[in-house]
């Protein structure tokens, strides 16, 4: 019996394991059967040709020769033309409202008019006056350059007067600062001795020679001028004032620019040279002494 109950347990045990073993398959089963799902297909390339097309929005192109090109530069002149209407209508107003007060108020232009000319300026700036004012509208900017340029002509003699006369006395100053600074060069030079110039006697004789000429015709020129009323043509006039200023100045600058040769600084050399032993020897016979 004991045997019997032996074999009983046995089986028993044996028959536990086995479940066990089942168990342990089946969870192995459903691991693999895990993995088996998780693992992803492989990917699959399908190309397709794709037909594009491109849409324009906003302001359609323009081409080098379509009508809407021409009509565009049309368009654009008739905005430059306006501007430049508004422009010579703007100058002539300027021009006219300015020697109006100008003639009116200021001593100098009157000065400088003759009885007939004021009278012909003020008619010709009242005539202008009215006509911007009745007949100017819807006229081109060809048309006011060309009539600003006659009022002008009318006006230019008074004026290039007036300008002659503010600025003659800087002119004036500028020519004799011009004749100041020749005759101080001049001066140093001459206070040398011959061997300590390296300008030539022509050099310095043209120059001086220049600047005498020059003063005197600035003499004898602003003479005329001062005799002359106000209301005539100058006769010292500042386009020849600046030109004769120029040549003196050219001329004087010349000079003071000049290379300094090479003899000439041997020689300078060799004098102090000389200069320098004279003074040793005399240091040395004090010490004898």
């Amino acid at each position: 019996e004991e045997e019997k109950k032996d074999e009983k347990k046995e089986e028993e045990k044996n028959s536990e394991e086995k479940k066990d073993e089942n168990k342990e398959e089946s969870k192995k089963d459903d691991k693999n059967a895990t993995e088996t799902k998780t693992v992803p297909d492989k990917p699959v390339i399908v190309k397709e040709t794709l037909k594009l097309s491109t849409l324009h929005f906003g302001i359609p192109k323009i081409e080098n020769n379509s009508p809407s090109k021409e009509k565009l530069a049309a368009l654009k002149k008739i905005d430059d033309d306006k501007r430049e209407t508004e422009k010579s209508r703007n100058n002539l107003e300027s021009y006219v409202i300015n020697m109006k007060v100008l003639l009116e108020e200021d001593d100098l232009y009157r000065a400088a008019s003759t009885e007939e000319e004021l009278e012909k300026m003020q008619e010709a700036l009242r005539a202008e006056t009215d006509w911007l004012e009745e007949e100017s509208w819807g006229e081109t900017f060809v048309v006011f350059n060309a009539r600003l340029a006659k009022i002008e002509d009318y006006c230019d003699p008074v004026t290039k007067r007036v300008d002659e006369m503010k600025a003659r006395p800087s002119a004036i100053a500028d020519l004799k600062q011009a004749f100041n600074l020749t005759e101080q060069f001049l001066q140093k030079i001459y206070n040398q001795t011959e061997e300590l110039r390296y300008h030539t006697a022509t050099e310095l004789e043209n120059l001086e020679k220049l600047m005498t000429s020059t003063k005197e015709w600035l003499e004898t020129t602003t003479a005329a001028q001062d005799a002359l009323p106000k209301n005539v043509d100058p006769v010292l006039k500042l386009e020849a004032m600046t030109t004769k200023r120029t040549a003196l100045e050219r001329d004087l600058y010349y000079l003071v620019r000049k290379p300094i040769p090479q003899w000439y600084k041997d020689k300078l050399k060799s004098m102090m040279d000389a200069l320098k032993n004279s003074t040793k020897t005399e240091e040395e016979d004090e010490e004898d002494y």
